[in-house]
């Protein structure tokens, strides 16, 4: 069997990785990657001593896709664990920093919801279960918890996760286990209530968050695809860099993949490119699909790393970082504390943070240059963390179609695409596009699809 998989980045080498298991079944993997390196958004720059990531700064050990990847491929003992400093994470109000509580005595003593908000949301319990019918994380949170849980709780955690806005956001698709406990249980209090086994768990949530241990990999997550995909060419996958895919087509069972003016044939293709991406090369093979592909809409982010000398800044930057609500009226999302999560990725005596710009809320942002938005990531710091100077290093990323949102209709868009799919047979798509954008969700698809074709040997 021929498989060919379509997109370098963490899902596309984590899925060769899984099927290059099934060689002696006699399984050939080629994966094409359009780029003239792997990784897709996770990327990891190594300059004047500092580790500088474009996209995500490692996964949470609570889910065991990524885990059982890097653990299964002999490459766990380059794993990294996160600071315990990574626990505190905090949120702006009223231009000062909040550290978000983790425990409920913690929250009633917080000032980032007034007695007001934690009013509304006690009175959560009582609120009437609603339909099972999408709506959006706003409508659903306003509903459940009040537009103060919304401004400082949500709203900024969507902005961290997502670049997202809120407003247009999808609760089933982009939260779906929040909305199933209101289903199941008919409310979030009375789940939490009802759910007696979370007590059994850990009582203290660890380094990541809420959820389990942030880990990162040794020299960052760049690296991390970098030594996977040496192994999955150990394994005897064909990875082909700077070949963008133009064109898919199927006839007698078999898929021919365009490349330039090379044609490959295959039994199976697998996509976890950009869904915009996608589009493009499965028009001919099947356009309802590569419309609905390309109206999955994404969200640009500039990120800014800065470097400074110790002296040159107030605050400890002892945390995980800090995200903003847009009710606070700031042009940056929040940044990350990347010198106290993992100190091994700045120089010692530097603090070294990551400015996040953009979003889903903040596109018009995008129309400046880079140098603006860099200056825009440096002035917007200054107040809030008691910055003297002008960071002595440097460097930006730009991602004008960073991550895909998950709209109100999403999941209707999932079953066209799954439909489609399997009315071809043979192709699969996986990534970051239908289910999930975090690495976990990526590796947990690539995961999945490979069992799947594995069944089918």
């Amino acid at each position: 069997m021929k498989v060919a998989i379509i997109g370098g980045g963490i899902s596309g080498v984590s899925v060769a990785f899984k099927l290059s298991k099934l060689k002696d079944k006699g399984v050939e993997i080629t994966l094409f990657e359009s780029s003239s390196r792997l990784g897709g958004t996770i990327e990891t720059v190594h300059k004047d001593g500092y580790d500088i990531e474009a996209g995500t700064n490692g996964f949470l050990n609570s889910k065991p896709f990524t885990l059982e990847i890097f653990t299964e491929a002999g490459l766990a003992d380059k794993l990294v664990r996160s600071e315990d400093s990574a626990r505190k994470r905090f949120i702006q109000r009223d231009n000062k920093l909040v550290r978000l509580p983790e425990t409920g005595l913690a929250f009633l003593k917080s000032p980032l919801i007034s007695m007001k908000g934690k009013l509304r949301l006690a009175v959560e319990f009582f609120v009437k279960k609603g339909s099972s019918a999408d709506e959006s994380l706003a409508d659903f949170i306003k509903r459940r918890l009040g537009v103060e849980a919304l401004d400082y709780l949500i709203s900024p955690m969507v902005s961290g996760i997502f670049a997202g806005n809120p407003e247009k956001m999808s609760i089933n698709s982009s939260f779906p286990v929040i909305k199933n406990l209101e289903q199941e249980y008919g409310g979030l209090i009375k789940s939490l209530l009802s759910l007696k086994r979370r007590k059994k768990g850990n009582k203290k949530a660890g380094p990541g968050g809420p959820g389990g241990i942030l880990l990162s990999y040794q020299g960052g997550m760049g690296e991390a695809v970098k030594d996977l995909a040496k192994v999955c060419v150990a394994n005897g996958v064909d990875i082909k860099l700077s070949s963008s895919v133009d064109e898919i087509s199927k006839k007698d069972d078999k898929f021919t993949v365009k490349v330039g003016k090379e044609k490959h044939q295959f039994d199976k293709v697998i996509v976890t490119s950009p869904a915009y991406c996608s589009s493009v090369f499965l028009e001919k093979l099947d356009k309802e699909l590569s419309e609905t592909l390309l109206s999955i809409p994404y969200s640009p982010i500039f990120v800014s790393g800065l470097g400074y000398d110790n002296s040159d800044m107030d605050d400890s930057l002892n945390g995980f970082g800090y995200l903003i609500p847009s009710k606070e009226g700031r042009d940056i999302l929040g940044a990350l504390f990347t010198s106290s999560m993992f100190p091994a990725q700045a120089p010692k005596g530097k603090k070294f943070l990551r400015v996040l710009t953009g979003g889903d809320t903040k596109k018009e942002l995008m129309n400046k240059t880079d140098d603006e938005l860099l200056a825009v990531s440096i002035n917007s710091i200054k107040d809030i963390l008691g910055v003297h100077k002008d960071p002595s290093f440097t460097y930006t990323f730009r991602y004008d179609k960073a991550i895909p949102q998950y709209y109100v209709g999403h999941g209707e868009k999932v079953a066209k695409i799954e439909s489609a799919c399997s009315n071809i047979g043979g192709l699969y798509i996986g990534g970051n596009v239908l289910y999930g954008i975090g690495v976990n969700d990526c590796t947990k698809q690539s995961t999945l699809i490979a069992e799947k074709i594995a069944s089918e040997l």
